[in-house]
């Protein structure tokens, strides 16, 4: 039997590449947002639920081992003709629907796109499973009897095994290295093969009739239990159990993000210890059934599920009291520490959840083989409930009574197989002694304040609370200085306002000024509203348009009105909720000036700001003689990681110039400034647009007190390298590489900071830059003075 469970682990490898790719895939057209994610797993989870339906109806009547070749082939085909026809839709009448400024038209037609574009491999795929049913019974036993149900649990146990390796794979170097697109044609070499394999097989299968099938070779007829009277019982269980752990999925990950950063290699975290929880949860139950009854074990697992929930969650704040997780001085502890500590909160809980749907397969049908449409119909409610859990999850539960009571409701609604089980056992006091000892157990969730056990909450004070689909986001302010900070759960600060202030209104500043006559700017992010407030006094500017992708942030940043000169509320501002990458791709306004603010380049997904695409889409939104500012936080980033992003933006533009943001060798700060022809700063003019604001009391910055200090913030000009690797949307290196470079001490401050001013950017050329009245192209700065700054004698 051992190459029927390898084909169906390969295929649950290649399930979870497939998804992980095709997400990435369509996040790029749709914008990686919380929404699109959702229509993205709707469309995939929608696809498979229809697979197990229409397998379930054909798997009996078709050769199994053809059936199965045919749908893995298809699915494997078909992956490789995905990117083809997504680059077709966007460029076709889809296009202009799937971009409607509509948003019931957007999200229709990004559904029902989506589904049309994964529906024929996701359907193949979830087809797949009733179909091994079918091959697994038609395969004899080394007695000559033929396979008792027991089997398809172990197939259905190794698949999802196979989606934990899928999994590790897709969040490891692979995808950088592979690529995005590649790795899912690599998926689909995988599904080919299977398909192929399962051909090869077909000569150990015997033909069996329906009587043969309901009474396995050599054994009697198993009597007919007064137990199988209640399949809606079982129907109601997986729909419960698949609702509600892609509904702990979501929360989990959102727990976690407290104590991770939010990179790829973290978020991986909590899938992994789902998938291995399940797998484990499918190899567990077939023992307990061959010594107790499955009603029995639906009552025990949902009860111990739901005490266990609310156990983990308190364990877990109380542990880590919301803190940052720090574990050894290398990349590779702090993924092992990480992962183990996700694994004792939550798998235990997985394996539990695991076990429903293979218990509803073994009370299927009275036999000992299980009828294909009985698991397509099973399989179908629980995948469909899975989808919806998800997506209640993140858009219902979460940001309306927040994660705690949504921990607590996950918990009662595990006791659903408890209390609504049709069979009485002898323990009758547990049926009520489990869902009371749950409700005492959820009450510290449901009244109390978790994130302020032990000092979880920090020194700050709580002025205002977001529940939003991206997490927490909170206005804090500091109770000594009054500072106000906003930041996204607990730990990840978009700015504060304080010292910070000029330093953030110098990041729109410095482009504004080097342009000479800017009419209008976007800015790509709003944080606390601070670096796009800088642009409000620059009166010569007739339109500020503002890209922000959590809305909760722009509520928070209006809270910081007085700091930010109210830059939300200004009449030339336009607010634009979106995607930065899919607002670029959409537009047709030009701009004079675009700043990107500070992204941190682990977050997952925000390394597609750091690609030759997302600079070609910025190229296409300049005016004539426009600038591009990338601002870059060189502390969260590598040497490697660093020059790659420069690299990238030399790639499409012909002049990419380096300016110093913030002089701190610990928290140092520099912009990327790329345009189409040098720059030219004219000292008399920008000399008076300073003065003037100076004269307003509108600027009070020592390093732009005149033009002179203006270009001594200048660091050289970036070269333009052959043969270097870039960051791509098909590889994106500095999403993978810079948690590396963060975990493991490599990040551009202090010695290594020192030796890249000396040895990297003082010997660069000063060409792209003219400096008027100067009689030659080089500006009069002291790059020495720079690095005087950054590290003064002692």
């Amino acid at each position: 039997m051992l190459p029927f469970y390898l084909i169906f682990f390969a295929s649950g490898f290649a399930a979870l590449v497939y998804e992980v790719s095709w997400n990435r895939q369509l996040g790029l057209l749709f914008g990686h947002t919380s929404h699109a994610s959702a229509v993205v797993l709707a469309a995939y989870f929608g696809g498979l639920a229809i697979g197990y339906f229409v397998g379930g109806r054909w798997a009996n009547r078709v050769c199994p081992f053809r059936g199965y070749a045919c749908c893995e082939i298809a699915a494997g085909i078909w992956a490789f003709a995905v990117p083809t026809l997504l680059q077709w839709g966007s460029t076709t009448s889809w296009g202009s629907a799937l971009q409607s400024s509509d948003p019931s038209v957007q999200l229709a037609a990004r559904v029902l796109f989506s589904l049309l574009l994964l529906a024929p491999a996701t359907i193949a795929l979830g087809a797949t499973l009733p179909l091994m049913n079918e091959m697994l019974q038609r395969v004899p036993s080394g007695d000559g009897r033929t396979l008792t149900k027991e089997r398809l649990t172990r197939a259905y146990a190794f698949n999802v095994l196979g989606a934990v390796l899928g999994v590790v794979a897709a969040s490891s170097m692979l995808l950088a290295s592979i690529g995005v697109v590649k790795i899912s044609w690599f998926a689909a070499l995988i599904s080919i093969g299977c398909g192929l394999v399962a051909v090869t097989l077909a000569g150990r299968g015997t033909k069996i009739s329906s009587a043969e099938k309901m009474v396995p070779q050599g054994t009697e007829a198993e009597p007919v239990l007064q137990e199988h009277r209640f399949p809606m019982y079982w129907l109601l269980v997986v729909t419960v159990s698949g609702g509600g752990t892609l509904a702990l999925e979501v929360l989990y990950t959102r727990l976690f993000t407290f104590v991770f950063h939010n990179s790829t290699y973290t978020f991986s975290f909590v899938l992994i210890s789902f998938l291995l929880g399940i797998s484990l949860g499918a190899f567990l139950v077939q023992r307990w059934l061959q010594s107790s009854s499955p009603y029995r074990i639906a009552s025990w697992v949902g009860g111990m599920v739901a005490g266990l929930i609310p156990v983990s969650v308190i364990g877990f704040v109380l542990f880590t009291e919301l803190q940052y997780f720090r574990s050894g001085d290398t990349f590779a502890s702090y993924y092992l520490g990480g992962l183990l500590l996700v694994l004792v909160v939550t798998c235990p809980i997985a394996i539990g959840s695991g076990m429903f749907l293979p218990l509803a397969w073994s009370v299927g049908h009275p036999t000992r083989t299980i009828d294909s449409r009985t698991i397509g119909r099973l399989t179908l409610f629980n995948t469909v409930a899975a989808a919806c859990g998800a997506i209640a999850a993140s858009f219902l539960l979460f940001p309306t009574v927040g994660i705690w009571s949504s921990f607590a409701f996950l918990a009662l609604l595990f006791l659903v197989p408890v209390l609504t089980n049709p069979v009485q056992f002898g323990f009758r006091w547990a049926r009520f002694a489990m869902p009371a000892a749950v409700l005492l157990t959820c009450l510290p969730l449901v009244v109390g304040a978790p994130e302020s056990w032990g000092g979880a909450a920090g020194k700050d004070r709580l002025v205002k609370r977001w529940h939003s689909s991206y997490g927490w986001i909170d206005v804090v302010q500091h109770p000594r200085t009054g500072v106000l900070k906003v930041q996204q759960n607990l730990h990840y600060r978009y700015g504060a306002t304080g010292s910070n202030a000029e330093r953030e209104f110098r990041q729109a500043h410095l482009p504004l000024f080097i342009h000479p006559n800017p009419t209008n700017a976007l800015f790509l992010g709003l944080g606390t509203g601070m670096t796009a407030g800088g642009a409000i006094p620059h009166q010569e500017l007739e339109a500020i348009s503002i890209v922000e992708l959590i809305p909760e942030v722009v509520e928070a940043a209006a809270m910081l009105g007085k700091e930010n000169r109210r830059v939300v509320e200004d009449p030339r501002v336009q607010m634009i909720v979106d995607d930065a990458r899919h607002y670029l791709l959409t537009s047709e306004t030009r701009y004079d000036v675009i700043v990107a603010d500070l992204f941190v380049p682990w977050e997952s997904e925000t390394g597609y700001l750091y690609t030759v695409e997302q600079f070609a889409a910025v190229k296409k939104n300049l005016r004539k003689g426009g600038l591009f500012c990338q601002w870059l936080p060189l502390y969260q980033l590598g040497s490697d990681d660093f020059q790659m992003i420069a690299d990238s933006l030399r790639d499409q533009f012909p002049h990419v110039t380096l300016w110093w943001g913030r002089l701190n060798a610990n928290r140092p700060i520099l912009a990327l400034v790329a345009s189409m022809d040098p720059l030219r700063v004219d000292q008399a003019a920008t000399d008076r647009r300073l003065e003037a604001m100076q004269q307003r009391g509108e600027l009070d910055d020592t390093y732009l007190a005149n033009a002179k200090q203006l270009v001594q913030l200048y660091a050289g000009d970036w070269p333009r390298r052959q043969g270097m690797t870039l960051n791509r949307d098909e590889h994106p290196w500095v999403e993978f590489q810079s948690p590396l470079s963060h975990r493991s001490g490599r990040l551009i401050r202090n010695q290594t900071l020192h030796d890249m001013v000396e040895f990297t950017f003082e010997p660069m050329t000063a060409d792209s830059l003219i400096y008027k009245p100067a009689s030659d192209r080089s500006p009069p700065v002291d790059r020495r003075w720079q690095r005087t700054v950054l590290f003064p004698a002692p």
